[in-house]
């Protein structure tokens, strides 16, 4: 923690954001960041298609839209950002098709959440994206950094 505040009250963005990191910390935020943005792009898209009307049908069309234009945003800002090591993938086909799959697992579960919060709990679907992008922010992470590129034999510590 001392090292990410450090790097942030200090300014040092190119180390921040650019330079090799061990720090699970600094790597979680980098995730963060780029998932910001991600989900902007992705909340951007939704906000779009929800235009075309109110049902539930067009929410889960935005959500589809939302995540698709997301998912390939997140790739490809990861890559640069946040997982620099070599993936456990064996090639990068490999590599985009387990993030993709890891994905549509969040994409599942950004599902369930969305109906249960918009349906059941008759929450604002906007205010819903919100609290559900960040649950399954942190499912997207986790499962991204166990599965695709913590070293095989080495566990999370």
């Amino acid at each position: 923690m001392k090292e990410l505040l450090s790097l942030i009250f200090a300014f040092k963005f190119k180390e921040l954001f650019f330079a090799p990191t061990e720090n699970g910390l600094i790597k979680f935020f980098r995730y963060a960041f780029v998932g910001g943005i991600a989900f902007v792009v992705d909340f951007v898209t939704y906000t779009l298609v929800c235009q075309a009307g109110t049902s539930w049908q067009i929410t889960a069309l935005a959500t589809a839209a939302g995540f698709v234009t997301g998912i390939i945003t997140n790739f490809i800002l990861s890559k640069k950002f946040v997982f620099q090591e070599k993936s456990n993938a064996k090639s990068g086909y490999g590599e985009f098709i387990g993030y993709v799959l890891i994905g549509l697992v969040g994409f599942g579960l950004n599902m369930l959440l969305m109906y249960l919060a918009t349906e059941m709990l008759s929450m604002n679907r906007y205010a819903a994206k919100i609290v559900v992008a960040v649950i399954v922010l942190v499912y997207n992470y986790l499962a991204r950094k166990i599965i695709l590129y913590t070293p095989k034999g080495k566990t999370e510590g």
